[in-house]
């Protein structure tokens, strides 16, 4: 007969197994949402003829959840000029390198881009979101990065008033 021990070892380990496999459809299910938002962004900056309004976070009912059919439907590229997202590391970046590597992501961006889109986009895997808000967040206050609107980080752009006039 199996003890009641070996039963409750035997369920905790079928539900660790079915949290794991839900966190793998939670990860792919966010992606996918970033990557509809930045579609929608490119989408409305185009349609207002590429001003240089910075976007605004869509409302929430403004995002529908669309969950990808398959894996290989999660990870397309759905806007041609998204800066390339990096394979994920076999671990974490280390500080310089992460910040090195926020900088090239966020001058190719040419426009604000959300923190899980660039913690994804430089390779890191979404669990590591707040240590990369973190460093944005650091670079915001070295005036190497703007933050705005909230949540949304960018290269400052250079004005008018700091050119030679000549």
């Amino acid at each position: 007969m199996t003890s009641l021990f070996d039963r409750l070892d035997e369920e905790e380990a079928a539900t660790r197994g079915e949290l794991e496999a839900l966190r793998e459809k939670i990860a792919v299910a966010e992606e996918r949402l970033a990557r509809l938002t930045i579609t929608r962004d490119t989408l409305r900056s185009l349609e207002s003829g590429g001003s240089d309004q910075e976007p605004s976070e869509p409302a929430e009912k403004d995002r529908p959840f669309s969950p990808p059919t398959s894996d290989e439907d999660a990870v397309t590229d759905l806007a041609a000029d998204r800066p390339t997202r990096q394979q994920p590391t076999s671990g974490p970046l280390d500080l310089e390198t992460a910040r090195k590597q926020m900088l090239a992501l966020l001058e190719s961006a040419g426009q604000p881009m959300k923190v899980s889109d660039i913690t994804a986009g430089i390779g890191e895997p979404l669990s590591r979101t707040e240590t990369s808000r973190s460093r944005l967040k650091r670079l915001v206050s070295e005036r190497m990065v703007v933050e705005n609107p909230t949540g949304w980080f960018a290269i400052p752009r250079t004005t008018e008033t700091n050119r030679d006039p000549s």
